[in-house]
């Protein structure tokens, strides 16, 4: 796989910041300024499409026509495929750039992150091993996972994405929470926004999920918080499926530094998949001999699939407070759970009350409650393992994920 930029010998702070870009990202991009430099020996052999070529163009001039440049993929180029980037095209052009399948074209706002998507269709590749040929991926997905119903599983996780948003050293990084309960969920109401997700749209025929239709996807909070979450629907657990999972987390790879699932109480054939591609994975339940069962069962059930997250803790919630405001019954936990990673957190219902009537999450309407403290402690160790580590060169290759659903 060969990957030119053409620049046509043109100079602008916005052409030399995007070649900065996609340095950073295909670090084997070579840079050409005619198209004559580009050599087609790869492309005009036996079979082009064991060597393809790709030649990104960009297209900042606002001021002329597409025309020019659409020209140019509709002539005959064999083994050669073009990537045309430019702030933003009408739908009769990218109609005309894709007719005839040796073209594609990225938003100058999407490069390089929808070039590397475009690379690992072409390749027949998921986004993490495209990624893992010219850069790693910056994914990092925390799983929520519910010992049982109504343990506070969707409270806690996302409580936890709020304080990681609003940390000082976070603002920068782009994160999403992801409601997988499609049939109940209820986040959407905990921030008195819109829940816009619609599975059934892309379950029967994921490929059409595009950035576009994402957008329309994506509920966004005053916080800065992402959200996608579906309307409640009783009989909706037909409509997610491992290819419209794959499709979701595809655009997802795509957008985000930080992705926080909160998976539904049952499991699905597809929990076992979306637990794999977790980094962390937190078991949520209640402090009581019933709860800590469930806890336990359930820990013994994520570290038992195939590839489990790397790391695995514990995150007790509504624990009752002693006079001194310690955890009550802490020992209980601890006979359980053992050498658990345990973050417990206590209850404040009057907190809570009032936060879920307002639609405003503790981390921004109570940041002094009992819950906000304790969920700080949960947000601490998901940004600690958030953090970049640095290892030695000869490790590096053994880091990529594969973030598709199989």
């Amino acid at each position: 796989m060969q990957i030119y930029l053409f620049t046509g010998g043109v100079q602008s702070e916005e052409l030399n910041e995007l070649v900065k870009r996609l340095s950073e990202t295909l670090p084997d991009l070579a840079i050409v300024s005619k198209l004559s430099d580009v050599p087609i020996s790869a492309a005009n052999g036996p079979d082009p499409r064991q060597n393809p070529v790709y030649i990104i163009i960009p297209f900042l001039n606002t001021a002329s026509p597409l025309d020019r440049v659409i020209s140019i993929a509709e002539q005959d180029h064999p083994g050669t495929f073009f990537i045309f980037v430019s702030k933003e095209i009408s739908a009769s052009e990218y109609k005309r750039l894709t007719k005839n399948g040796s073209a594609d074209w990225v938003s100058l706002d999407g490069a390089p992150h929808e070039i590397l998507d475009i690379l690992s269709r072409r390749n027949s590749l998921t986004p993490a091993t495209a990624a893992a040929e010219v850069r790693q991926t910056k994914l990092f997905i925390t799983g929520f996972v519910p010992s049982g119903g109504g343990v506070g599983n969707t409270t806690l996780a996302l409580e936890t994405a709020v304080q990681l948003k609003l940390a000082k050293r976070n603002r920068p990084r782009r994160i999403c929470f992801l409601d997988l309960d499609v049939q109940t969920s209820h986040v959407c109401d905990y921030l008195d926004i819109e829940p816009r997700l619609k599975m059934d749209e892309i379950a029967h025929n994921p490929e059409r999920l595009d950035d576009q239709l994402f957008a329309l996807f994506v509920s966004s909070h005053s916080s800065g918080l992402d959200v996608l979450a579906s309307p409640r629907q009783r009989d909706a657990a037909s409509n997610v499926s491992i290819g419209a999972l794959d499709a979701l987390f595809r655009v997802i790879a795509k957008r985000y530094d930080l992705l926080i699932l909160d998976l539904p109480p049952l499991w699905f054939e597809w929990t076992p998949q979306v637990l794999s591609v977790c980094d962390l994975g937190v078991v949520t339940g209640l402090n009581t001999v019933a709860g800590l069962r469930q806890v336990s069962d359930t820990l013994e059930a994520v570290r038992g699939i195939e590839s489990p997250p790397k790391q695995v803790i514990v995150g007790l919630g509504r624990c009752q407070p002693t006079l001194l405001g310690r955890v009550a019954r802490r020992h209980h936990g601890k006979r359980v759970l053992g050498t658990e990673n345990v973050v417990y957190v206590r209850e404040d219902a009057a907190a809570a009350t009032h936060s879920v009537n307002t639609g405003i999450p503790l981390a921004l309407a109570g940041r002094s409650s009992r819950i906000s403290k304790d969920v700080r402690v949960l947000a601490n160790i998901v940004g600690a393992a958030l953090e970049p580590k640095a290892e030695p060169k000869a490790k590096a290759k053994h880091q990529a994920r594969f973030l598709t659903l199989r």
